[in-house]
């Protein structure tokens, strides 16, 4: 599968008043992208003594990614010439991934992909500020106007198996999308090992299944949890959102939790 990715590049501009707006550049550029090309910065919990847990997973997927296409992070609040910020057309690509661009940019997408050879759009909503419902599904029926494959989850790492393929095969190449985990325990429900079947798009669930190992099923385990979820650090947005009645943040912790409860148990001899 090949992946167009659209994301904003950050600059030192700042909104003069509430008629402009910055657009997040921090998901796609420290977290997603690194992520796919398996590069050190995208985790730095443990530091010096990082032991490069990753390193037994083939995470390299550069080749993966035709494009990636930088946009501003500053604009008016309303922009009135959206298409001036696009080129006419994009490289050849399955699936166009958008990380927090302008929402007037956003619904201009779906015919350029269209037009590009693209299949489908993936645009994941990490801050209530990100994509307004409004948008959302106007964006949607771009989508089915030009018969594109689609996913919005808020926040990515609730991205699921759905009714269209191209999201599921991006879920299957790329192990990306709602964290599932493979723990195996000893007779004492200590766990000595942890196989990351699929981890949230920032790549947090290795660096949460190295640090599960050596604590205890239970209470132990979810406090491991949720101290390495928290600190890899999560970037969910910290405001209430209206549709999930919580904070994408809380919902990407309550989704790692999930992961411990529902995760393939094996157990083995000491």
């Amino acid at each position: 599968m090949k992946l167009l990715i659209i994301c904003s590049e950050k600059s030192d501009r700042l909104p003069e008043n509430e008629f402009y707006i910055k657009t997040d550049t921090r998901f796609a550029n420290t977290k997603f992208t690194p992520h796919l090309k398996n590069t050190k910065e995208v985790c730095t919990v443990c530091g010096k003594e990082c032991t490069w847990c990753r390193g037994k997973y083939n995470l390299n997927f550069k080749d993966s990614i035709t494009q990636i296409v930088k946009l501003p992070d500053f604009y008016q609040l309303f922009e009135d010439e959206p298409l001036k910020y696009l080129p006419s057309k994009f490289e050849e690509h399955d699936l166009a991934v958008v990380i927090g661009i302008h929402q007037d940019i956003l619904v201009e997408l779906p015919r350029i992909i269209k037009e590009s050879g693209g299949k489908g759009l993936l645009v994941p909503c990490e801050g209530k500020e990100w994509l307004s419902k409004w948008t959302r599904e106007l964006v949607i029926e771009e989508c089915k106007k030009y018969n594109l494959q689609y996913s919005f989850p808020k926040p990515f790492c609730t991205l699921r198996y759905d009714k269209f393929p191209i999201i599921n095969q991006f879920i299957d190449e790329f192990k990306l999308g709602k964290p599932k985990f493979k723990i195996y325990v000893n007779n004492d429900d200590v766990i000595v090992d942890v196989k990351v079947i699929i981890s949230a798009p920032c790549g947090n669930g290795y660096n949460i299944a190295k640090h599960l190992i050596g604590n205890k099923l239970g209470e132990e385990a979810k406090k491991s949890v949720a101290k390495f979820w928290h600190s890899y650090p999560c970037l969910g947005g910290m405001h209430v959102d209206n549709e999930l009645g919580d904070t994408p943040l809380h919902i990407g912790g309550y989704t790692h939790y999930s992961a411990l409860e529902y995760a393939e148990i094996v157990r083995v001899e000491k």
